[in-house]
């Protein structure tokens, strides 16, 4: 099978991307456009967190690095509030501790920039695919 073949579907899942680079977010967009699931934005933790309080969201693709508030801070208040939504952390500015302290914040997966497309998918599908009995 190729990786051209994989099909990820979320759809009925919302997705909040947490970046501050137009660059990252346009990416990420193509990324996850054939995956049909809803799609948000927050240029900031601050708004990340008031999003997260103001819509039903399933899964986090949090940046580290922001103006207002970081993503370490916006994660721990997300996850301390609702504990059920995925928090999976990407930076490209990988500082050492940076990984233990967004795990301690309670990010259920930290991922790398650049970041690969197939990992990517993998990571989210994992947390967002329906299982499907046989």
């Amino acid at each position: 099978m190729d990786f051209n073949d994989i099909i990820y579907l979320w759809e009925g899942k919302t997705v909040l991307i947490v970046e501050d680079n137009e660059t990252s977010n346009i990416y990420f967009e193509a990324a996850l456009r054939k995956t049909k699931a809803k799609l948000l934005w927050a240029k900031n933790g601050i708004d990340a967190v008031e999003i997260v309080r103001n819509n039903t969201i399933d899964l986090v693709l949090m940046d580290i690095n922001m103006p207002k508030m970081d993503g370490i801070e916006a994660t721990r208040i997300i996850k301390t509030e609702f504990p059920s939504i995925i928090v999976v952390v990407q930076t490209a500015f990988v500082l050492s501790g940076e990984e233990k302290l967004c795990m301690d914040a309670g990010c259920d997966e930290f991922i790398t920039k650049p970041i690969r497309l197939k990992y990517l998918l993998d990571t989210i599908n994992f947390y967002l695919a329906v299982p499907t009995s046989i």
